[in-house]
């Protein structure tokens, strides 16, 4: 397929920015982890049926959800690919998840590669897949640009754009409908037709979000594996989730408060991304808060002790011991993070008021099953009724899980247009 001068020209331009910036981009910290396999070398990855990108932890557990629901009959080969390397360890647990109750499905995990152009053509020469999907909100030119040379269809699956995004594409519009998804199923009908709006009406679709499907309403089975390990059984616990660096500050000042009310209740304090456990380390040595990181507990440290998690994938389990719950990335204007996973193990979580990323589970704050708090006095003062007086686990389920009910069915959704896809690709 021939994509025009005008459409090279600005992808070549978009590959200068691409070798302007390969440099600083190599040294960042963030990157750093599989820099080789970003850059493809002989060997990244065999041929498989699906490629599906998911940028980070949270679109892997959609990727995972996916590999749920995939039927008996499908022996494929599926490469997952993530940007970060969140994303990859929690594909990595996807894929040894499906070595044993997926055994007919052959996965692959690697870094995504850079989408400088010729990068992605050898990604994409080397994979040769029947069908490319992209998860939520990842629109990549030089990748889609290899799919749409080699006649590859490109699907979005759980797609969601924000009118800030969507401006910013419409800004080169022709580019991006030249190289357009051969389908799009949108977590709303707002996503929709904003979709709609850059690549026009045909093939785009509005679905229920993957994520309904990914929750579980019950408390995790089997025994905790934090009780007696991490936390004494009983102990009175905070747990602030996915603290994001704008919120840092505010939140240091939160546990600081919450210590000084109540001596005896531990803080289990999450940051969304690992690299900001030094600097928490260096705020609490700044205070008088004991505390102590979760990777050096071998025994439960004394209930009143701040524990700093530095140890990925435990968060749920911690949600299911706490008393209340902070969800963050919301008292700054980051979108916020999920607070479904709380709600799932009967707490009624509190969050700031940005949480665009969640707008689409926003019917549980209108039912006042989350709390939207303004500022981070009102979190304290919300937690703190909380800590007197919390809901009862096993109501706050039964009215989530009334609510998820009819929320339910998008994995099946997209497999059903995943093999349509790959039929006609045949």
């Amino acid at each position: 397929m021939s994509l025009g001068f005008s459409h090279n020209m600005m992808l070549a331009a978009y590959g200068t920015a691409w070798r302007i910036a390969r440099p600083f981009l190599d040294r960042n910290k963030r990157l750093k982890h599989g820099l080789s396999q970003r850059l493809v070398p002989y060997g990244w990855s065999k041929r498989a049926h699906v490629w599906i990108q998911a940028a980070s932890g949270g679109e892997a557990y959609l990727a995972w959800q996916m590999l749920r629901e995939m039927p008996d009959d499908q022996q494929l080969t599926i490469l997952l690919t993530s940007c970060t390397k969140q994303g990859i360890e929690v594909l990595e647990k996807a894929r040894e998840w499906a070595s044993k109750e997926k055994s007919y499905l052959d996965i692959l995990v690697r870094y995504f590669p850079y989408d400088q152009p010729h990068v992605m053509e050898r990604a994409v020469e080397m994979v040769a897949p029947k069908t490319m999907v992209l998860l939520e909100t990842e629109l990549w030119p030089g990748l889609m640009t290899a799919c749409a040379v080699r006649n590859i269809p490109v699907a979005v699956f759980n797609g969601r754009m924000n009118p800030r995004s969507l401006a910013g594409y419409l800004a080169t519009a022709g580019f991006w409908r030249r190289i357009r998804p051969a389908m799009i199923h949108a977590i709303s009908d707002k996503d929709a037709r904003r979709y709609a709006a850059l690549f026009g009406e045909q093939g785009v679709y509005a679905m229920n979000n993957i994520k309904f499907d990914s929750v579980s309403v019950g408390r995790i089975r089997g025994k905790n594996p934090l009780i007696g390990k991490v936390i004494k059984k009983n102990t009175p616990l905070v747990v602030l989730g996915s603290v994001r660096e704008e919120e840092e500050s505010d939140l240091l000042d939160l546990v600081t408060r919450l210590k000084e009310a109540r001596p005896k209740t531990s803080i289990a304090l999450f940051p969304r991304h690992m690299e900001r456990v030094g600097v928490w380390e260096m705020m609490l040595n700044g205070t008088d808060l004991p505390f102590v990181l979760r990777s050096q507990i071998t025994e439960p440290p004394v209930p009143g002790t701040v524990i700093l998690w530095d140890t990925f994938g435990e968060l749920g389990y911690a949600y299911q011991l706490a008393r209340a719950v902070f969800v963050g990335g919301s008292l700054a204007p980051l979108g916020g993070q999920n607070f479904l996973e709380p709600l799932a193990v009967g707490k009624n979580p509190v969050i700031g008021t940005s949480y665009h990323n969640f707008q689409w589970a926003e019917g549980v704050i209108d039912e006042k099953m989350v709390y939207s708090m303004d500022n981070v006095d009102d979190v304290y003062d919300q937690l703190m009724r909380i800590l007197k007086r919390a809901a009862k686990p096993e109501v706050v389920q039964k009215r989530f899980a009334a609510w998820l009910k009819d929320r339910q069915g998008g994995t099946m959704q997209v497999l059903n247009a995943l093999w349509f896809l790959m039929k006609r690709a045949n």
